[in-house]
């Protein structure tokens, strides 16, 4: 009898994503999900490999996602951006379809410390152009902060979390709140309330983007981890000379309005309001967020 062993988690995450990237309605979801490669990290991060878009020729833009999402949410810039650049898009540490056992904890300083690894391993040390949507607008000013020599421009999709401080959820209300996240219900709702108008917007395809990496083994545990951790809150202090751009929809009802109005006040940001978009320009409104995009990198 041939004995057989079980697999790592990490093999799982793997298999999971085979499945899933067949799985994908969206057309160009399932072009964005073929150019993922599998890269393998130090011991630090127990050797595993993570999961990272790596399309295009000529200098680099790291894609940062938001909260409880995966790089399958630039699907609808990453053509045009390949066109001009090496496009860079990780999973963050603790979400997509990232291995959870790579860590014991999911906290702000070890995503950084994660995308540094992954940047000095592609060797990407200088001229790097980023794009941060919702908390990947946090992740990116925390990340230039720590490398700062290494940053050309950013620019910031709806940034969540530039102002506060963090708030720790104990347990057991962070694992309840990650599995009140995880009810099919809720999904749904939170992705309608993403986009300006998600009676005409919102359909199977955007539904099945927004939970499809549910699956992956540790998702629950990796998401109160992380909401144990106080997550990403008060960016707007490393925000430093490197040239940003903010983008925000008009009509974004996850940042609200206040949130918005604090925005506008930093000059720093350089801020451009989208009317007849939500919370994720590069998702409502595409063509009009990839010229922008374009034109900022590109001056």
């Amino acid at each position: 009898m041939t004995k057989t062993y079980p697999k790592h988690s990490c093999d799982l995450n793997v298999e999971f994503f085979d499945n899933a990237r067949m799985s994908l309605i969206d057309p160009l979801g399932l072009y964005l999900a073929n150019d993922v490669k599998w890269i393998k990290l130090n011991q630090k991060w127990n050797s595993m490999k993570f999961p990272v878009v790596i399309g295009g020729k000529g200098r680099p833009i790291l894609l940062l996602h938001g909260f409880d999402s995966s790089f399958l949410e630039f699907r609808r810039i990453y053509q045009s951006l390949k066109r001009n650049f090496q496009v860079i898009i990780p999973d963050l540490l603790g979400f997509g379809f990232s291995p959870r056992s790579a860590s014991k904890e999911y906290n702000p300083s070890k995503i950084i410390l994660n995308l540094i690894d992954l940047l000095e391993l592609l060797k990407i040390t200088n001229n790097l152009k980023i794009i941060g949507a919702s908390m990947g607008g946090s992740t990116a000013l925390k990340l230039a902060s720590e490398m700062p020599n290494s940053i050309e421009k950013i620019i910031l999709l709806s940034p969540a979390g530039l102002f506060g401080e963090p708030k720790n959820i104990p347990f057991p209300f962070n694992q309840l709140g990650a599995s009140f996240l995880g009810i099919p219900k809720v999904r749904r709702s939170l992705c309608r309330q993403a986009f300006a108008y998600p009676d005409k917007c919102v359909g199977e395809m955007e539904e099945q983007i927004a939970s499809i990496h549910l699956g992956c083994k540790g998702w629950r545990n990796s998401l109160a981890s992380f909401a144990k951790s106080g997550g990403f809150a008060g960016t707007y202090k490393y925000i430093q000379n490197f040239p940003i751009k903010t983008i925000c929809g008009e009509n974004d009802r996850i940042l609200g309005k206040n949130e918005i109005s604090n925005i506008k006040k930093i000059e720093r940001l350089n801020f451009v309001g989208l009317q007849n978009c939500g919370h994720l320009p590069h998702v409502d409104l595409p063509s009009l967020s990839s010229k922008i995009i374009l034109d900022y990198f590109c001056s």
